[in-house]
């Protein structure tokens, strides 16, 4: 099967599609700083951005562009729960910590929400819901059974019929019934990524692009990262905030053992006339057990998924620049069927993003196990826009105290899956 080039995300093909944003440049890197991020994500952003505020010097350094790789590659929804029907949620961890995981992601999507609006970040942010569609009759009564489980949490949502998707959504067709969800949202990752980091460089924060760190070593206190054109710089603590790739830098072996990746494919359509356009609202859209996801931006629909129908499902990919060509028509195919009105609208361009899975689907939020002072902020499973900034706020926690108060941190330590270990900071006495 031949693989077809990957084109760049239209948030990072600007200017044509993305929002104006300030380019960013490199600092003369230091030769030591209390606090290192080796990635340039969401992830990373959002520790830099949190960490910058603290009494501590702070350094990022990304070996592409900020927001490059997957941050920037997605199709910017800010979901709730997992992107999962909570009824699945609650079957995989059952009811308590289900909501506790529902909880924190809603704080994550506050936080984000607020930061948004007090730095004034302009990254077309439009928080006005969220559908899930049911793409058969079994995902419907799915709904039906997520909306009596939210409904006990008092979560706003709605039930929709095939009647009111037609009102609401007069291009969409072929769905029996969908669930809203009010605290979703939508936006432009790459300026939200970049706004991030713009704000912690205003606070002093100092950025590395275009190296990548290449060894790590030490420990706790006296670590020392090199990097690919031979320089170095030492740190008291960091963090892997690389999704997929912090595996090659992990010389425990940990993420290599509990780490997957796998590659999300998207197309974007050429502008809709504005008639067509106007017929879609700025909600975060998904289907079948929202493995396909579409939304608008601008007069663009974005649409992704069906990685499910291709033998392997993309798992073990740490490759972006190619699309996988059954994919695509798969990707045309469904919007064919469920789009008609749009059947005749040019693809503007097709993308790939690599992600960081675990088998349970939760992130990596903490130490790794046994080597005190090195952090994970990672394994999203394709939702960093869900998680990650308040996460952010976690590992600098992390950082500065030797714990976070978080409730839902415990399920997201690493060690669940490995041996215990006690979470050391520098910066404090305290331990736990």
């Amino acid at each position: 099967m031949k693989e077809h080039k990957s084109h760049d995300s239209i948030w990072l093909a600007r200017p044509r599609h993305s929002l104006t944003r300030p380019a960013l440049s490199s600092n003369r890197l230091p030769e030591e700083v209390d606090f290192l991020i080796i990635g340039g994500g969401v992830a990373g952003a959002s520790i830099a951005y949190h960490a910058s505020q603290e009494d501590m010097s702070v350094a990022l350094i990304e070996a592409r562009q900020i927001a490059g790789r997957a941050s920037g590659r997605n199709d910017g929804q800010v979901l709730l729960g997992l992107g999962e029907h909570l009824n699945r949620i609650v079957g995989q961890l059952g009811f308590e910590d289900a909501i506790t995981l529902w909880r924190f992601i809603e704080r994550n999507n506050e936080a984000l929400c607020a930061t948004i609006s007090r730095d004034e970040l302009a990254c077309d942010f439009k928080r006005e819901g969220g559908l899930r569609l049911a793409a058969s009759e079994s995902e419907m009564a799915e709904l039906e059974e997520t909306a009596a489980l939210l409904e006990k949490e008092c979560i706003p949502h709605r039930m929709l019929s095939s009647e009111d998707i037609a009102s609401a959504l007069p291009l969409v067709k072929g769905f029996p019934g969908a669930l809203y969800l009010e605290g979703e949202a939508i936006m432009d990752p790459v300026a939200f990524v970049h706004g991030l980091v713009i704000k912690a460089k205003e606070r002093g924060l100092r950025l590395c692009l275009g190296h990548a760190v290449t060894k790590i070593e030490g420990e706790l206190g006296n670590f020392c990262a090199t990097l690919d054109n031979g320089a170095s710089i030492k740190c008291k603590v960091l963090v892997h905030a690389t999704s997929g790739l912090a595996k090659a830098l992990d010389r425990s072996g940990f993420l290599e053992r509990h780490v997957f990746t796998f590659r999300g494919q998207l197309l974007a359509t050429a502008a809709l006339p504005d008639d067509l356009a106007a017929q879609m609202p700025p909600w975060a859209m998904s289907s079948n057990f929202c493995y396909e996801y579409f939304r608008m931006h601008q007069n663009v629909l974005t649409l992704g998924g069906m990685r499910w129908t291709v033998r392997g499902e993309e798992v073990g990919i740490t490759d972006d620049t190619k699309i996988n060509p059954v994919i695509a028509e798969k990707l045309r195919a469904y919007l064919r069927e469920h789009f008609p009105d749009l059947a005749e609208i040019d693809i503007d361009r097709e993308w790939t993003g690599i992600m960081a899975g675990t088998a349970d689907g939760l992130p990596l939020l903490g130490e790794i196990p046994g080597h005190h002072g090195e952090l994970l902020c990672l394994g999203f499973n394709g939702y960093g826009m869900s998680f990650a900034f308040l996460a952010g706020k976690c590992m600098c926690e992390m950082v500065m105290a030797g714990r976070a108060a978080d409730p839902a941190l415990k399920l997201f330590d690493p060690r669940r899956l490995d041996d215990d270990n006690r979470l050391l900071s520098p910066f404090t006495s305290k331990s736990r």
